[in-house]
């Protein structure tokens, strides 16, 4: 909570349909967050804050949320703060950022809020806050040039040296790429944008309006004290999700000065780089549910959501639920543990057409290659490892599975059909782990040794 006991007001503005507009004014009290919608937004049938919260169901009434530990704003607001991790790179960056400006020792929701004013526009997803609407105006209207710069020597600071979290060149970082908006997680990213054909070494700022010849990128960082090897990891786990037939973004393993990094095209922009409606499933069940975290639900739960939602959360339900069984299922067999609910997102695929899916596959990284993360399911499905129907040994893991495949609505043989496809498009995937170059040993053997136990288990019932 904050210690400023004075009122906390902003503007919520997005660039959904292609043009600036305000959607609203926010208010924060020491107790409650409020949002109203403007009459004009009303008028433009445009997505609002989130599914929940959607204007045809809210209209002119005031939304209103009392502030709790978990969020002190409304899920999809407080999506936009950078978490309050120690070691976390863009709250550090917008921290330091801050220092500059003379605002110093900011804890908690002081921070929060402060960080919130300088960052949060232009980040991931559609909406747009801002301190206010002369602040807005200026952003949107007041646009650069774009440049493409090259990533050399000349900017003089070391990332290798930075990524320790030794921050004494951040000053020089934010000279370099500017305040620019950041997303959350621990691991560093940046958004930027690079030539529409690809990485090449040059990086840009990210986009405010259609840019012809750059696309935006998520930009990862590689931890090599950390997550040593993660880079080429999550390249490895998206080639398989690909071959897999999932919808997987445009991504470019390369090096920034040095540092593997990874940049990754973003899907939550459309051809003329306007927002497209974009909601982590994380937003939309924490607005209408009491949750803690983002691990805080089952799988199962997820299907029954899109089932029986108040809120119709995808436009395709039968899809939608074979694709989170597909994803699961990958997700156990690569050795990703942490596909919880900020991992798997809702977005309109096209601007105005309201066909609402999962977006493309995100963050797949096989996180039980290290030890700190070495969980088979961050989330509980088909309960798995419970006593059940009184049986006297717990449920195993091609049960659970089958479980959750039945919990889904997905017919026996149907399910059957898509466990073959996804044991067969990861059949070499454990050679493919052995290959890798920049992974220790000490991990690719771990991670093997996860995958091949997961495996077994699931060859010998499919």
């Amino acid at each position: 909570m904050s210690t400023d006991n004075t009122d906390k007001e902003a503007v919520i503005w997005t660039r959904l349909g292609g043009t600036p507009r305000r959607m609203g004014r926010l208010y924060v009290t020491d107790k409650e967050c409020r949002f109203t919608y403007d009459d004009h937004y009303l008028e433009q049938d445009l997505p609002g804050l989130g599914l929940v919260y959607a204007p045809k169901y809210y209209g002119k009434t005031t939304i209103s949320r009392p502030r709790t530990e978990k969020f002190d704003l409304l899920p999809p607001l407080q999506s936009l703060v950078p978490p309050r991790q120690q070691d976390n790179f863009q709250r550090n960056l917008a921290l330091k950022y801050l220092a500059t400006q003379d605002k110093k020792g900011l804890v908690g929701f002081d921070a929060d809020w402060e960080i919130l004013k300088i960052s949060g526009h232009g980040g991931i997803g559609h909406i747009d806050l801002f301190e206010n609407d002369e602040i807005a105006e200026g952003w949107y209207h007041n646009i650069p040039d774009h440049r493409l710069s090259e990533v050399t020597d000349e900017l003089s600071f070391s990332l290798k040296e930075f990524m320790t979290w030794f921050e004494d060149d951040i000053e020089v970082l934010i000279q370099t790429v500017g305040p620019t908006p950041s997303v959350g997680g621990a691991i560093p990213k940046l958004l930027l944008s690079i030539p529409a054909s690809g990485w090449d070494g040059r990086i840009g700022l990210p986009t405010r309006q259609k840019t012809p010849g750059v696309t935006d990128v998520v930009l990862k960082f590689e931890q090599k004290n950390r997550y040593p090897g993660i880079i080429e990891l999550e390249t490895l786990a998206l080639d398989i999700h690909r071959q897999a037939g999932f919808a997987v973004p445009r991504y470019w393993a390369c090096n920034f000065k040095g540092m593997p990094a990874l940049a990754v095209e973003r899907f939550d922009r459309d051809q003329d780089d306007n927002p497209l409606y974009t909601e982590t499933l994380y937003s939309i069940l924490a607005s209408g549910a009491p949750l803690n975290n983002n691990f805080d639900y089952q799988y199962d739960l997820i299907s029954e959501a899109i089932d029986k939602s108040a809120v119709k959360i995808v436009s395709d339900p039968v899809t939608a639920k074979e694709h989170l069984f597909k994803r699961l299922l990958l997700a156990l067999l690569t050795g990703n543990g942490d596909l919880h609910l900020e991992n798997l997102s809702i977005y309109d695929r096209h601007a105005g057409d309201n066909k609402r899916s999962f977006t493309p596959v995100y963050d797949p990284t096989p996180m039980r290659a290290y030890s700190q993360h070495d969980l088979l399911s961050v989330m509980p499905f088909g309960n798995y490892g419970e006593l059940v129907d009184k049986q006297e040994t717990p449920v195993k893991l091609a049960q659970a599975v089958a479980r959750f495949a039945s919990h889904a609505g997905i017919p026996d043989e149907r399910h059957h059909e898509l466990a073959q496809e996804m044991l067969a498009s990861s059949q070499d995937y454990n050679d493919r782990v052995s290959e890798l170059k920049t992974v220790p040993d000490e991990n690719k053997t771990r991670l093997i040794k996860r995958v091949t136990e997961v495996r077994e288990k699931l060859v010998s019932h499919y």
